[in-house]
């Protein structure tokens, strides 16, 4: 028995990939989805499932670099979706997986790009996504601890 197996990518509810309709556009659950040569690496957890991480690996250009780099500076929230997929027509046969991740950090080699991804749930506060202050959330910050409430 043959397993086929595509992934959906979609980076800030913006950015929407798959991997397996090459040179084509496909809509999958009402959105469109660009083709795009990238590699998922599944997701791992640990014991306690706090920590869940997983890659997706690109081939290193101008456009995937801008890409990777804007999602782990602001953070993005990654949707990946694994489908079963019928070998001879590769249309979605099932649902097999669905993940969601915050960008963390990327690397890269002469060819690859690699992007890691982590757990975007707040094991403390159990929010979606972990966020930290910015001065593009709340506007102009203090640059010292002395804060005075007049």
């Amino acid at each position: 028995m043959t397993i086929t197996i595509g992934t959906y990518i979609e980076m800030n509810k913006t950015h929407r990939f798959q991997n397996f309709h090459v040179g084509e556009t496909r809509r999958y659950k009402g959105k469109e989805y660009l083709f795009a040569g990238f590699g998922y690496g599944g997701s791992t957890t640990d014991l306690q499932a706090g920590n869940l991480s997983s890659q997706l690996v690109f081939n290193l250009n101008e456009i995937s670099l801008s890409l990777v780099k804007q999602a782990v500076t602001e953070g993005w929230i990654v949707v990946v979706r694994t489908v079963w997929l019928n070998p001879e027509t590769l249309k979605e046969q099932a649902n097999y997986m669905v993940d969601f991740f915050t960008a963390v950090q990327f690397q890269h080699d002469t060819l690859r790009l690699t992007l890691e991804l982590s757990s975007p749930l707040d094991a403390v506060t159990a929010e979606i996504p972990r966020r930290r202050l910015t001065q593009k959330m709340v506007g102009a910050m203090p640059s010292s601890g002395d804060i005075s409430l007049l």
